[in-house]
């Protein structure tokens, strides 16, 4: 009998496991692009992103409402902001803008994709 309450309470063990949260957050002020992608986009989907209007970005500190104005300018769905030594998918994905900055929020690249 024993042997059958030990299954549950690893269950029990490895499911509580699974849902707690890692309570450590980076230090850093750069604008986070899971609150950017929190508002609405305006971009009509049909279309794909084009990083050109943005590229004016380049050299300046990003903030939150910059990073939502140049998704809806390059008729982005979605926005990725990605900084230094920072793991990313390798997909490719026609309605994403991606905004790379440096560890202080200055914006170095913008690309589609």
């Amino acid at each position: 009998m024993t042997g059958t309450l030990k299954l549950p309470a690893l269950f029990a063990i490895a499911l509580l496991a699974a849902c707690s949260s890692n309570p450590e957050k980076p230090q850093n002020k750069a604008p986070d692009s899971s609150k950017a992608m929190l508002s609405e986009p305006t971009a009509d989907f049909d279309s794909r992103c084009d990083a050109d209007p943005v590229h004016d970005l380049i050299g300046e500190q990003l903030d939150d409402v910059m990073a939502v104005q140049a998704r809806d300018k390059a008729d982005a769905r979605f926005l990725r902001i990605t900084r230094p030594n920072q793991p990313v998918t390798m997909d490719y994905n026609s309605q994403r803008l991606n905004i790379d900055i440096d560890n202080a929020g200055v914006v170095l690249q913008v690309s589609c994709g």
